[in-house]
């Protein structure tokens, strides 16, 4: 079974319906200053609207919950080859 993980975050999320699961990364502005990132788990409805976001300390914690969380979405691989008439991104 395919999974989001450390080293394919950046491009694989889950999928079902109008909704995408993926994860993120940004910094809180109480933490900042010391140079901490956070990792979220967010899902999208229809690419624009954000449903709902959890923050992480590590890669691994938000990993670990997107699987648990939505594992039963369809799994998305970014950099898969795209079927369609053509080979290009938009399809």
């Amino acid at each position: 079974m395919q999974s989001v993980n450390t080293k394919n975050w950046t491009y694989s999320r889950y999928i079902k319906d109008q909704f995408m699961a993926l994860i993120t990364f940004g910094a809180n502005p109480e933490t900042i200053d010391k140079g901490e990132l956070e990792y979220y788990v967010t899902v999208l409805e229809d690419e624009l609207t954000e449903v709902f976001q959890a923050s992480f300390q590590s890669l691994p914690e938000a990993c670990i919950f997107l699987n648990q969380k939505y594992s039963d979405w369809n799994f998305e691989d970014q950099t898969a080859p795209k079927s369609g008439c053509s080979t290009c991104a938009a399809h």
